[in-house]
């Protein structure tokens, strides 16, 4: 019996499962750097989704997003007191100063043929003009013009092709004045617009016009400078009223 119970205490113990001493460290080791690999490239792959994104948000365009192209709802109605381009809209152009003159006059309503306004037969017009603070600070303040005739109701429905009328007009008159143009082309605001750039006859500043039609109204913006400003340098500051003339015009001028 003696025998049998040291042969049993001999034999080997079963080996315990699983891993111990440096195997289990390593194990531990090995885990716990794969799992922050993980997580790490999980947050690496969100923010290049992220970055994409945004990389490609802005590379449609390298200007922002003008107010102009925001959502337009073209209203039933003409409301009378909130249309008036010349003390209103203009007045909330962002990017540009204006300086009206004094004495500056209300806006007109007349019919299509200039006569009494009427419920079906309406056009609106005014005139006003200033200074506009340029750009460069060693520039005086330039001149600038601004007028409009908008049709508003039409007695034969036929306002669109009115508008293009006069926009045909406006051009003749910039090309038959004092201006000697020596640069002119297609304009890039409103439905349809012309620029024309040249010098006065009678003193010769550098001017700037630009007539443009957006829906059934058209307007003309019109710069004046006794420096010599090139026509893009003009261009980029008459481009700061399309926008916000746009809205108005697209929103305030009834179906």
């Amino acid at each position: 019996m003696a025998d049998t119970k040291e042969a049993n205490s001999k034999r080997k113990e079963p080996a315990k499962k699983g891993l111990h001493g440096w195997k289990a460290a390593l194990a531990v080791f090995g885990c716990g750097t794969l799992a922050a690999f993980g997580v790490f490239g999980v947050i690496v792959g969100v923010l290049s989704l992220v970055l994409s994104t945004a990389s490609s948000g802005l590379s449609a365009g390298s200007d922002p997003v003008p107010v102009a192209d925001q959502s337009i709802k073209q209203r039933e109605e003409f409301r009378d007191d909130k249309f008036d381009l010349c003390h209103s809209t203009l007045r909330t152009i962002s990017g540009i100063s204006l300086i009206y003159d004094h004495g500056a006059g209300e806006y007109e309503d007349t019919s299509v043929d200039g006569g009494n306004p009427a419920s079906n037969d309406l056009v609106r017009s005014d005139r006003c003009s200033g200074e506009v603070s340029a750009v460069d600070e060693g520039l005086v303040p330039w001149d600038f013009d601004f007028s409009y005739r908008a049709i508003i109701f039409s007695p034969d429905g036929d306002r669109d092709e009115l508008a293009s009328g006069d926009l045909t007009e406006l051009r003749s008159e910039i090309e038959g004045s004092d201006l000697v143009i020596t640069e002119s082309g297609v304009g890039d605001l409103g439905d349809e617009s012309y620029y024309y750039y040249g010098a006065l006859t009678d003193n010769q500043e550098a001017t700037y016009a630009l007539v443009v039609k957006q829906r059934s109204a058209t307007y003309t913006v019109r710069m004046t400078s006794p420096d010599d400003v090139p026509p893009e340098t003009f261009a980029g500051e008459v481009r700061k009223f399309g926008p916000q003339l746009r809205i108005t015009l697209e929103n305030r001028i009834p179906k």
